[in-house]
């Protein structure tokens, strides 16, 4: 078994997940999740950016009254991050894909919703040669919880979708 370097926790004196982590270029760690101890109200999703010891750096929130949730994140080749999560407080539906883009403080530049009229989520994502890929799950396209790929260019803007459905349904991702 390994030796533990270093632990820390983030986050206020109500509930916060960490869904994602990946290290940043200049060693450290870039997290994201939600939390219900800050934002604009209910689960808002949440990045943190910490260095290579832990020590947090920066925090921000995104979202608006009602649920919005993180669950992937990764630095951009810009040195910003990307965020793909769900947001209940805009787009076309009940829950919507959610995708943020961030410079490099974590200051939004974008934001972009994928979706329909039922509840779609968004649990991994991609930076591609040319703008990002997001898999996830939907019932607005197909039977119900189908897996669920989108295709965007550099800024969020989708170029195609495509739903794969399961001979059992539910797909969880």
């Amino acid at each position: 078994m390994g030796n533990e370097e270093w632990s820390r926790t983030y986050g206020g004196a109500l509930a916060d997940f960490g869904k994602s982590v990946q290290q940043t270029s200049d060693g450290g760690f870039i997290i994201a999740g939600y939390t219900y101890s800050y934002g604009e109200g209910g689960y808002d999703a949440y990045l943190i950016k910490v260095d290579s010891k832990g020590n947090e750096k920066w925090s921000k929130t995104f979202g608006g009254s009602l649920g919005d949730y993180a669950h992937s994140v990764q630095q951009t080749s810009d040195g910003g991050y990307i965020i793909a999560g769900q947001t209940n407080s805009i787009g076309a539906g009940d829950y919507d894909m959610l995708l943020i883009k961030t410079d490099s403080h974590g200051n939004e530049e974008w934001e972009k919703t994928y979706g329909g009229a039922e509840i779609d989520y968004a649990y991994s994502l991609q930076q591609t040669s040319d703008g990002y890929v997001l898999v996830g799950s939907t019932s607005s396209f197909g039977i119900d919880h189908d897996v669920y790929l989108i295709k965007t260019d550099s800024l969020g803007n989708e170029e195609w979708q495509r739903t794969f459905v399961g001979d059992k349904g539910y797909i969880n991702l």
